[in-house]
């Protein structure tokens, strides 16, 4: 996010945080670990005050300040021996994955450039990446379940499906391209309701999510998931759209087109981002205990 978007935040002592302002890090940015320098520290409140998030601007070394970011402080770490060996690891694997992956596009005769390519891809990932208010949505959503021990309460009202066609009709009104951007809209469905299971979950949502497949057999996941795991989709999209062998042209209309939606559900997160994570039954921890 933009180095002037500092998050609301409330005064914090040094102690609280586990790296000082101007200490050197090492800091995930994807897969790879890289080298930067703190710049600002915020502890956040989150929306229901119950926990607080400790939050990093990171200035990357080396790179332009259009990518310095908030992050939180799980992804940063200390520099000494064992960090720097994972750091060289990490960068070993990203390297032979490259090769794999460089030998199996070798073998195909490509007739046209496609969005599939990596310049296509880093494009992709730069125009779908999440403002800053949505990046602070994701690491509530993630703090909610994994430290909280919480859930979505679901069947969500509005779910994505409502989302989805309250964005079409908006733009319906306003635009002459209301088939493409009702094929958007249908494609967006179409790509949650086969990424939820394999991509967008957490662990700890897995019952859940059995659960009430089990109740709504027939009923199309976009129907039952609302704007939190639609967030989550928005992550993997670059690399989801990067397997679709599509004409670049075509894939910029498309990406334009999820732009919009992304600053759609920005512009309305108070309509559409549940407000209150659900404690589970007994039963549930019982489950997950077991795990």
């Amino acid at each position: 996010s933009a180095r002037g978007e500092t998050p609301s935040a409330m005064s914090s002592k040094s102690k609280d945080f586990q790296f000082e302002n101007g200490q050197e890090v090492l800091a995930y940015h994807g897969p790879l670990i890289y080298e930067a320098k703190v710049s600002e520290r915020v502890i956040k409140d989150s929306l229901e005050g119950s926990c607080k998030l400790k939050l990093y601007l990171l200035h990357y070394s080396g790179w332009n300040s259009h990518w310095d970011e908030w992050v939180a402080e799980s992804r940063v770490m200390p520099i000494n021996d064992e960090t720097l060996g994972l750091q060289k690891e990490r960068i070993k694997e990203f390297q032979r994955a490259h090769k794999r992956k460089q030998a199996g596009e070798n073998t195909l005769a490509k007739k046209q450039k496609t969005v599939g390519e990596d310049s296509s891809l880093a494009d992709v990932r730069e125009a779908l990446r999440l403002p800053h208010s949505m990046k602070l949505k994701l690491l509530e959503d993630w703090e909610r379940i994994t430290r909280e021990r919480k859930l979505v309460p679901l069947p969500r009202a509005p779910s994505i499906a409502v989302l989805l066609d309250d964005f079409l009709q908006a733009k319906a009104k306003r635009s002459s391209h209301e088939r493409l951007y009702g094929e958007v809209v249908d494609g967006m469905k179409s790509y949650f309701n086969q990424a939820l299971s394999p991509l967008l979950l957490y662990k700890y949502e897995r019952k859940q999510f059995r659960d009430l497949k089990e109740a709504q057999k027939a009923q199309p996941l976009a129907e039952i998931y609302g704007a939190e795991h639609l967030l989550r989709l928005y992550v993997k999209l670059p690399e989801l759209l990067a397997q679709c062998r599509m004409q670049r042209e075509h894939m910029t209309v498309l990406v334009s087109k999820l732009v919009e939606l992304l600053k759609f559900l920005q512009a309305n997160k108070s309509k559409y981002f549940v407000n209150e994570y659900e404690k589970p039954s007994e039963e549930y921890l019982s489950w997950w205990g077991s795990e």
